[in-house]
């Protein structure tokens, strides 16, 4: 990684804002996971949500890592091999994108999404905003675009763990399903498999409170 270190450091971050929306800037310039990636900075906000700049050894890239407590994954649209074209698409495209994807998710809605009536959708009954010590940090209404044609639609998340519920919706195959988390270990439940969303809403006033007691009593 010590060429990695070289070709970054004299990189200019004097074009980034402290904050966007609610997300303050962090510059980091630090390596972390057993020194596999070299994070130049990123931004985080008060739910732990992080939008991560950094150089990933195992792909040699260097890319955008989306970083929350349930889930990440990579915006590959930032994906580059040099340092140069990497930091020109940042300062292009950066604030444009972090606000779209977590900010100001609707943007990202696709034609599909709103088509299956999420936008619509009064889901307060289904989806309280508490559910003993689980809160709704995500909502249909501000849906988080993935990859694979998936939206996050719905989180459930215990503070100060990575443990929850997370509910999807894949405008690809026209269905929601459910993953669960347990101290960051990742399971497949389908009590929350549907098609439609009178089916969906039907499943998670059955199921939602259970799951998520379930959850709250393991070790």
């Amino acid at each position: 990684m010590d060429k990695i270190i070289e070709a970054c450091k004299d990189l200019d971050y004097s074009w980034m804002p402290e904050r966007i929306g609610n997300f303050n800037l962090h510059i980091d310039k630090t390596l972390q996971n057993k020194d596999k990636e070299y994070l130049l900075f990123h931004y985080e906000n008060d739910l732990g949500w992080r939008w991560e700049a950094l150089y990933d050894k195992e792909v040699e890239d260097y890319t955008v890592h989306i970083n929350m407590p349930l889930f990440e994954f990579v915006d590959i649209s930032f994906i580059a091999v040099e340092a140069d074209k990497f930091w020109e698409g940042l300062q292009a495209r950066c604030v444009q994108e972090l606000t779209k994807m977590l900010i100001d998710p609707q943007q990202n809605f696709s034609h599909a999404y709103k088509v299956k009536g999420l936008t619509e959708w009064n889901y307060a009954e289904a989806l309280p905003p508490v559910i003993g010590n689980f809160t709704l940090d995500i909502d249909p209404h501000h849906g988080i675009r993935m990859i694979n044609g998936s939206y996050i639609i719905a989180e459930y998340r215990k503070k100060g763990e990575r443990t929850g519920l997370i509910v999807f919706f894949n405008v690809l195959r026209d269905e929601f399903f459910a993953e669960l988390r347990h101290k960051n270990h990742p399971e497949i439940d389908h009590y929350l498999d549907a098609k439609t969303i009178p089916e969906l809403e039907a499943v998670l006033l059955k199921h939602v409170p259970h799951i998520l007691e379930d959850l709250e009593t393991r070790i």
